[in-house]
């Protein structure tokens, strides 16, 4: 995970995130909040980390060149592999940019696998 923004809680990250990327997360951020039942997050690794039934779920984060979402699962990574035409899907990090930031559907698909992998193993 990308790191380089000292921040103890995600509005810290947000606000020292450059203007163009926190436009980009922001949106994203919210769609994750809202499609994880009971969400928490908090910072991890120096990133955003939502999590759900207390394991990281995914992650937010920025780099120079692109956003990225973790999708913190290889197995579904590799899964989705080929089938996700948004962004580019590198190991199990999905980069993005703020010109070209991941649709709503796309984050919602991530996160209700994500949730499904977590309930499998519950």
């Amino acid at each position: 995970m990308e790191r380089g923004y000292t921040a103890t809680t995600v509005e810290e990250y947000l606000a020292a995130i450059p203007e163009e990327q926190r436009g980009a997360l922001e949106p994203i951020r919210r769609v994750i909040l809202d499609a994880i039942p009971d969400s928490a997050e908090h910072i991890g690794y120096g990133v955003p980390i939502f999590d759900y039934r207390r394991r990281g779920l995914v992650g937010l984060s920025v780099a120079a060149e692109y956003c990225s979402l973790h999708l913190m699962s290889p197995p579904l990574a590799r899964e989705l592999a080929g089938s996700i035409t948004e962004g580019d899907l590198v190991g199990a990090t999905l980069h993005f940019t703020p010109e070209k930031p991941l649709s709503e559907d796309v984050v919602r698909l991530i996160v209700a696998r994500r949730v499904a992998e977590v309930n499998e193993r519950a």
